[in-house]
């Protein structure tokens, strides 16, 4: 081959392998379109380019948080440590004993710190009995007692109060002037006793000097200042007066249950107060080698003048008979002081104590009722009665408070009352525990 015929073929084959114009054209129009691919790629403006979202639990509380989930999905999960059903976030801890001082109702989980208050060796422990035959209320519905067994050698015999009523004005109103049942009277539910702020019924008080004793607690429902037995005949309503069958039967227990008693408390608030002195005498004689103490409670300025005769509406001609008292006391015509005088006959070792307010208005409203002269101021009233006793040689202390209130043994003041420097609280429990103590009372009240 010479050199001009290899240079033709060579010629050829360089014109051989050129493309065509056309497939030049279509070789353009795919680079272009995989520079605008490449271009839309790179700047994440095709769906197909998105990458697909995780769904998972996103809260880091939870068990099982998923450090890679970009969307929640509602399946998180969170511990409960104690199986108490409520997860460990939500958890709040604190005291949750509601007997504590430091009681957290929102509490969930017990952290320890819960303050429990003091509390009688005892407990509460009351426990609700049924009364005799002949024991009623004054609209003739069932009469129960309460006892608490403690300390037996220390029995508390005390007397509820609640009004009384004697005539057609005063017997008016069940329910007003006096007390109609004993259904609200559990003190195992909320009412005077089971609290921590109720005088001497409050069993976690370590102020409470007689929180450790045995209690006869006599509920009262019969308008006859529990010393009544008959059926009362009033213009609007009949009143079963059977408040000596009811107390009487109460009295009973004490005898059959606390045989070997040594110190014995006979007391009672307002109406409770005024068979006080009578039981009192009674206790001594059936328990001639105890300690017998008598407290009134609120009723040291009430005293009857003759204007109505308890004797023949309430039967008390029979029930007096019940006990030791002298014939000479007239309850028709006497004060507070008179009972003790009658009591302090019977046995001169009884010691007595009481507590007033100056000028309670319960008081007076039913020395008004009694038809007394209302002019008389009820202080003066409180240390006639007072005066009277004392210079009858009665052992006998009073502590008068200010002001209108009535009765303190139950009521929240009685650890908190202050005269002239002296805390009721500890007034009481020298008394109760016979260490030496003064009368307290206020001046210009």
């Amino acid at each position: 081959m010479n050199h001009k015929t290899l240079g033709v073929v060579n010629h050829t084959n360089l014109y051989r392998q050129c493309p065509s114009p056309e497939i030049v054209n279509l070789m353009m129009k795919k680079i272009a379109i995989g520079l605008i691919v490449i271009s839309l790629l790179l700047s994440g403006c095709t769906a197909e380019s998105e990458p697909k979202p995780i769904e998972g639990c996103m809260d880091e509380l939870a068990t099982n948080f998923d450090i890679n989930a970009d969307v929640e999905d509602g399946t998180c999960e969170y511990a409960d440590s104690d199986g108490d059903g409520v997860f460990d976030i939500n958890e709040i801890v604190g005291c949750t004993d509601s007997l504590a001082d430091n009681y957290d109702e929102n509490a969930t989980d017990d952290d320890g710190s819960c303050l429990i208050p003091w509390e009688s060796q005892y407990g509460v422990n009351w426990v609700e009995r049924p009364g005799g035959e002949d024991c009623e209320c004054s609209d003739g519905s069932e009469w129960t007692f309460w006892t608490r067994d403690a300390d037996p050698e220390r029995v508390i015999l005390y007397f509820q109060g609640g009004g009384a009523c004697w005539e057609d004005h005063s017997c008016k109103n069940p329910g007003g002037t006096y007390k109609t049942t004993v259904h609200d009277d559990d003190p195992n539910i909320g009412s005077i006793f089971h609290s921590n702020a109720y005088g001497i019924g409050n069993f976690r008080n370590s102020a409470n000097p007689i929180a450790d004793w045995s209690w006869i607690y006599v509920p009262y429902c019969t308008g006859d200042v529990h010393l009544g037995f008959s059926q009362g005949i009033y213009s609007d309503n009949n009143v079963s007066h059977h408040g000596h069958a009811n107390a009487q039967f109460a009295y009973s227990h004490m005898l059959e249950n606390y045989p070997n008693a040594q110190t014995i408390l006979v007391t009672g608030s307002s109406a409770g107060s005024i068979p006080s002195p009578f039981y009192g005498a009674q206790a001594s004689l059936d328990y001639p080698d105890a300690k017998i103490m008598v407290f009134n409670d609120g009723s040291g300025g009430l005293y009857t003048n003759n204007t109505y005769d308890f004797y023949e509406i309430w039967n008390m001609q029979e029930t007096v008979l019940d006990f030791p008292m002298s014939s000479d006391l007239n309850f028709n015509q006497m004060d507070s002081g008179d009972l003790a005088i009658a009591s302090h006959d019977v046995n001169n070792d009884i010691r007595f104590a009481r507590f007033t307010d100056s000028n309670d208005e319960t008081m007076r409203m039913f020395s008004a009722l009694l038809g007394n002269d209302m002019s008389i101021p009820y202080k003066d009233k409180i240390m006639y009665s007072m005066n009277k006793t004392s210079e009858y040689g009665v052992d006998q202390y009073l502590y008068m408070a200010p002001g209108n209130g009535h009765t303190i043994l139950l009521d929240s003041r009685f650890y908190s009352l202050e005269v002239n420097g002296v805390i009721f609280a500890d007034w009481f429990t020298s008394w109760i525990n016979e260490e030496p103590i003064e009368n307290v009372l206020c001046q210009d009240c």
